[in-house]
């Protein structure tokens, strides 16, 4: 079954009178297609510049990691009285000076190496979430618009059915008085134009929620019209080759360089057994014609509990690298049961279509066919005509269900094996 195509562009067209009247002609909203939801939603899209930024940031703080400590002045009184008749008089004690001095901590070079690799590391892992969230928002996106699709035109259906039970039961209406009809038809025939128009609020309902999970990427526009093309999307459903890519999908990658950054944690745990030390350099300046003093230290840091400080870090990183090892493993479990999951659907969809073409459609266009040749013979009632043109909607509205069940599975199996080729497919539509 052909979908059917829509090239209405209105256009008011301007015209000239005089040098006085300038209209300027106006075109009417075109219709959002599938390809243009999807560019709307990648573009400055809010969640997709922070991950850029924070990436950024990361690089920028790895270059400040592998800097040594700012160093510090210090200056002063040194050894100032503060009791006896000479406190707080700086000239009489010869301890007394006035000192000034530098000091500088210095982190070992291996120390300073690792942090900056392990917030490059981290910058990484930024930008491969930024791919993977990029990805997850086409996959639902594309999948939003087609709950709008399949809704909308569930709605369309549902109303030329409505249409067709309330010119039938105005007939029977009419042909009660005349004993043509019964009470009890048309009775039944309220009962179904009501169950009809309940499944036509509920289309409309799922077109709604459909469009507000749109809007939740593309905002406004969200409003707009859809497309009455539904774009085919093809994808190959190769078990094998599809295990294989799943491989490589950005939120695989960015599990592994999850890793990646928790191994970094490690390194710098164990970095830390080498101790950190500082100088200082002091000049201190004494009153009344005394000798001036020089002041030279070094300073190491006295690890005494190693067993309980410094090990105890390092066995805390190795625990959290095998945490994020465990997570990228669930990860693929996942999605991998994803992906099992959507060619399951994909084929079922596959082998449905092929029923309805091969079978369902036909018979009921033929059914149509024999009631309407069976009116005009005498031997059937409207009535049955009718009812006829109804098992055709019917079967029509299962066929768009599964066209979008079909593409939606599409959608999932190029999500899921990294497929950046499938939504290119419809630019070029």
């Amino acid at each position: 079954m052909n979908t059917p195509r829509l090239a209405v562009k209105p256009i008011i067209k301007c015209t000239l009178i005089g040098m006085l009247i300038l209209a300027c002609s106006a075109k009417a909203e075109e219709a959002l297609t599938l390809a243009e939801t999807i560019q709307l939603a990648t573009q400055n899209q809010p969640l997709l510049q922070s991950l850029e930024d924070a990436a950024a940031s990361s690089r920028q703080a790895a270059i400040a990691e592998g800097q040594l400590p700012d160093p510090k002045i210090k200056f002063g009184i040194i050894n100032l009285p503060v009791t006896t008749r000479d406190a707080l008089r700086y000239d009489r004690d010869e301890m007394t000076m006035a000192n000034v001095g530098i000091s500088q901590d210095v982190i070992p070079l291996k120390k300073r190496e690792i942090a900056s690799s392990r917030m490059l590391a981290e910058a990484d892992q930024f930008q491969t979430e930024q791919v993977a969230t990029a990805r997850t928002i086409e996959r639902d996106v594309a999948l939003a618009w087609l709950d709008v699709y399949e809704a909308q035109r569930k709605s369309e259906l549902y109303m030329r059915m409505i249409n067709d039970m309330n010119a039938e039961r105005k007939l029977l209406a009419a042909n009660v008085n005349s004993g043509g009809a019964k009470t009890s038809n048309v009775l039944q025939m309220d009962t179904e134009v009501s169950m009809t128009i309940e499944k036509r609020i509920f289309a409309q309902r799922d077109e709604r929620k459909a469009r507000a999970a749109l809007a939740r990427w593309i905002g406004k526009d969200a409003s707009r019209s859809i497309s009455s093309e539904l774009p085919v999307m093809t994808k190959s459903f190769s078990k094998q080759s599809n295990t294989s890519a799943l491989d490589q999908h950005p939120l695989l990658r960015n599990a592994y360089q999850a890793e990646k950054v928790a191994q970094y944690d490690v390194d710098s745990a164990q970095a830390n057994l080498e101790r950190n030390w500082g100088w200082e350099v002091g000049y201190g300046k004494r009153f009344n014609d005394r000798s001036d003093m020089l002041m030279l230290q070094v300073s190491i840091d006295m690890q005494l509990d190693r067993a309980n400080r410094q090990e105890r870090r390092t066995a805390e990183k190795l625990v959290l690298v095998e945490k994020a090892r465990k997570l990228t493993e669930d990860r693929r479990r996942e999605l991998s049961s994803e992906l099992e999951s959507a060619m399951a659907d994909a084929e079922a969809a596959e082998a449905r279509e092929n029923e309805h073409l091969t079978k369902l459609i036909p018979n009921a266009d033929a059914k149509l066919r024999i009631a309407q040749a069976g009116y005009t013979s005498g031997k059937q009632s409207i009535g049955d005509v009718w009812q006829a043109r109804r098992d055709v909607i019917e079967i029509e509205l299962d066929h768009w269900t599964i066209l979008t069940d079909r593409q939606r599975a599409a959608v999932k199996i190029g999500y899921l094996t990294n497929d950046s080729n499938l939504f290119k497919q419809l630019e070029k539509e």
